[in-house]
């Protein structure tokens, strides 16, 4: 078994499509060296399923810096014209999402400019803990709180 493990912008906002049983979500992550004066882009496709594939979707956005590490599957087939043809893509088992990108965002949008580090190690969640209840004189407003990872 292959596996990778890379960091790199993510190249397009994640998209949650249907899958012949469950949701899915393939990703590419870009990252550009400098070789003899020139600029070289590298990319790799990731993909995920179910739940962590609504949750990379909900929590990530394009240009977001990620760390992924996934195993590889080569995926071959036949197109119509008869040429046989393939490619690797890598099944996502952690990630963790860095600062999310400014650049996208319209002036004054009052979300966050930043989350700490989230993600997932083979589908499993890690435990969180909810905010505790208001104190003292302050109210609740009702809203629900962001759940931040025990780590």
């Amino acid at each position: 078994m292959i596996n990778i493990t890379a960091s790199g912008r993510l190249a397009h906002q994640p998209e949650l499509k249907m899958g012949r049983q469950t949701n899915v979500c393939e990703f590419r992550l870009l990252s550009s060296r400098y070789a003899r004066g020139e600029e070289h882009t590298e990319a790799v496709t990731f993909f995920c399923y179910g739940e962590e594939a609504e949750r990379f979707c909900e929590l990530t956005e394009k240009g977001q810096l990620i760390e992924a590490t996934g195993t590889q599957e080569t995926q071959r087939w036949t197109d119509a014209s008869g040429t046989e043809k393939a490619a690797v893509k890598y099944k996502l088992t952690w990630w963790q999402a860095g600062p999310r990108s400014n650049r996208n965002r319209p002036a004054g949008d009052s979300r966050e400019q930043a989350h700490a580090p989230r993600g997932s190690y083979q589908g499993q969640r890690p435990a969180v803990a909810a905010r505790p209840p208001a104190r003292g004189g302050q109210q609740d407003d009702g809203r629900e709180r962001e759940r931040v990872p025990l780590i």
